[in-house]
């Protein structure tokens, strides 16, 4: 056997890679799927001004960004589209949800919404750290 390392790897073989290790959960924790979600606020013109871009899936939310523009940071807008994005993964059966942001990143609004912190990465980038929370759902 021999190793071969590839720095720009084809997306088929990315997506071997994935398969098979699907299929290996699959057989411990059976079929599941993630259903993707975005919830958005527009303003007159169109133009986003805030998002939520979600998973669900295997019983849990993962919320993977959370942006509000930044003249509205500080109204209610940020909290709004995650009450909703919960209350849709509790329509989906999802007993937690979880998410990983930044120490710049403002994670007391996620304590301050429940969230605690599971795990963190120090020294990432090296100054920051990388914050994983969650929070139980029911």
């Amino acid at each position: 056997m021999k190793t071969r390392v590839n720095f720009c790897p084809p997306e088929k073989e990315i997506e071997l890679l994935e398969k098979k290790l699907l299929q290996h959960n699959h057989r411990e924790i059976g079929p599941y799927e993630y259903d993707h979600f975005i919830i958005k606020s527009l303003d007159d013109s169109g133009s986003m001004t805030a998002g939520i871009h979600c998973r669900t899936g295997g019983g849990w939310l993962y919320i993977e960004s959370l942006w509000v523009d930044e003249d509205l940071r500080g109204r209610g807008m940020g909290k709004q589209l995650l009450d909703q994005a919960e209350e849709i993964a509790i329509q989906k059966n999802c007993t937690g949800a979880y998410l990983y942001t930044y120490s710049f990143q403002s994670p007391g609004f996620y304590e301050k919404n429940g969230y605690g912190v599971f795990g963190t990465l120090e020294h990432f980038c090296e100054k920051h750290s990388k914050l994983y929370m969650k929070k139980r759902l029911v």
